[in-house]
């Protein structure tokens, strides 16, 4: 996919401190644009078998899927078997497997690596239970390698309905010729060699797998399905994540935040094109493209939106793993197609920088897309691995994000306010352009708010209205963030 994005205008949006106080309170800011709610959750998977579908399930779509790796204790044998099944929520449809390697791509002839293996055995078998949806099967797959080659791969469809416990057996046909390094056993509810999907409904119970002709099993196949993990999973709430499994582990949420407790970052992951490893960006989007749409995708979801004139305002820190740029788009639409794209790519800074995106549109959008990619679609060499976006208080001039708490103050002493303590009017002495202005309350709350044009210049401050206190001003400049703390007496 490739956007070309339109140069960012010298355009600042002119917004009177009376209009917005209204529009702050009368429209809807970006959802959770301060990264600062979460949501969380936890799941079991097999041991050693942490590549599986319930990772896809919670990432992958625009609304999670239910979890379709589950643990049984309908076990042929011990107290667990492993259940998988193909399930569906509204247009998506989604089959159930799991594997011990990240397979990168998918085509098993090529996949690699997996548990350490040195054995050669004459083929596979276990016990299964199969609730076959219409024209479907679950399939069985023993792939094996040595030296990073594939030298083996072998798949077994298993179907038809099976309520009660059925022995599948299997030998390796043409034999394996040398002995492997490795093997990946992996399983899958559907037959993804028919559909790409699968067929809802689709259950496989697997329990005491293991390969024949061979004195030891490998010593992590857990074939037997005793031995299960806990993973917590974590997502932005209002977000969507695109991802892969090279971030399993990987948190998106950092304490490195501008302001409150949270920001989110996307990282550079492997991924493949043809058979070949590329880069690919991890995105956050408050919009997805529909899994099932066959080619024709056009990029669903987002939120209410009808300004023509505005500035999109965040914070950002990055650390490329080569000369690549993230970025940050919108996609502003109407009656659900896109009216236009307008962006910003975004240079390495290992300090948090402000960042502006003025827009006009030629029309009012109804909805907005808010898109941030850890590496431009172009930029696809693996040197990239590695990169990392920070993003922190995202959101619309005229949507100021509000806070039910107090921000994260640090003392700036390179700020100059004076007279500090005094009767409410207060001077300021900053070398940089001052863009905005925010003072809060000891209870958190907004209690003054300014917005500055180009060109413009704040050399005072009058909060005589104000009464006596505590305040926490707050001041932003093309460089960074500064706080103070301010007596009014």
């Amino acid at each position: 996919m490739s956007i070309k994005f339109i140069k960012m205008k010298k355009l600042l949006l002119l917004l009177p401190l009376a209009y917005m106080a209204i529009t702050a309170y009368g429209q809807t800011s970006i959802p959770n644009g301060n990264f600062e709610s979460w949501n969380s959750v936890t799941y079991d998977y097999p041991q050693n078998y942490p590549y599986n579908s319930n990772y896809d399930a919670f990432f992958r779509y625009e609304t999670p899927l239910p979890f379709n790796v589950i643990k049984t204790t309908d076990a042929y044998h011990g107290i667990y078997a492993i259940e998988i099944s193909t399930v569906t929520s509204g247009t998506n449809t989604a089959f159930g497997y799991f594997l011990n390697s990240n397979p990168k791509n998918g085509n098993p002839t090529e996949w690699t690596g997996g548990t350490p293996y040195t054995e050669v055995p004459t083929g596979i078998r276990g016990y299964y239970k199969y609730n076959v949806a219409t024209g479907d099967s679950a399939v069985i797959f023993a792939v094996f390698s040595k030296g990073g080659i594939n030298i083996g791969t072998y798949l077994y469809p298993i179907g038809d309905l099976h309520a009660d416990w059925t022995l599948f057996d299997f030998t390796f046909d043409p034999p394996l010729e040398t002995a492997p390094d490795s093997v990946i056993f992996a399983a899958t509810s559907s037959n993804i060699m028919v559909s790409d999907y699968g067929v809802a409904g689709s259950v496989l119970t697997l329990d005491s797998v293991s390969f024949t002709g061979v004195a030891s099993q490998p010593e992590e196949m857990n074939g037997n399905f005793e031995d299960w993990a806990t993973e917590t999973l974590l997502t932005p709430s209002d977000w969507i994540m695109q991802t892969n499994y090279d971030q399993r582990g990987v948190e998106s949420r950092t304490v490195d935040a501008v302001k409150g407790e949270y920001a989110i970052e996307v990282k550079t992951f492997l991924g493949e094109n043809d058979g070949r490893p590329v880069a690919r960006g991890e995105q956050a989007s408050t919009g997805y493209y529909p899994d099932n749409c066959d080619g024709n995708c056009i990029q669903q979801g987002g939120h209410p939106y009808t300004n023509m004139k505005d500035t999109l305002a965040f914070w950002y820190k990055y650390t490329p793993s080569s000369s690549v740029k993230a970025e940050v788009y919108l996609n502003f639409k109407k009656n659900g197609n896109s009216i236009k794209w307008e962006g910003v790519e975004l240079l390495a800074s290992l300090d948090y920088q402000y960042v502006e995106i003025p827009f006009e549109l030629w029309q009012a959008p109804d909805t907005v897309i808010v898109n941030i990619q850890s590496l431009r679609w172009e930029d696809t060499l693996v040197s990239a691995l590695g990169s990392v976006l920070t993003i922190d208080e995202i959101h619309f001039k005229s949507q100021p994000i509000l806070y039910a708490g107090l921000p994260k103050f640090v003392p700036d002493n390179t700020l100059n306010i004076f007279p500090n303590p005094s009767s409410g009017k207060f001077r300021i002495r900053n070398g940089a352009e001052i863009n905005q202005v925010i003072v809060y309350n000891q209870v958190g709350r907004q209690v003054y708010s300014r917005l500055l044009t180009v060109g413009e210049k704040l050399n005072e401050i009058d909060l005589t209205s104000l009464k006596k206190g505590v305040y926490f001003i707050e001041i932003y400049d093309q460089q960074s963030r500064h706080t103070k703390k301010i007596v009014i007496q």
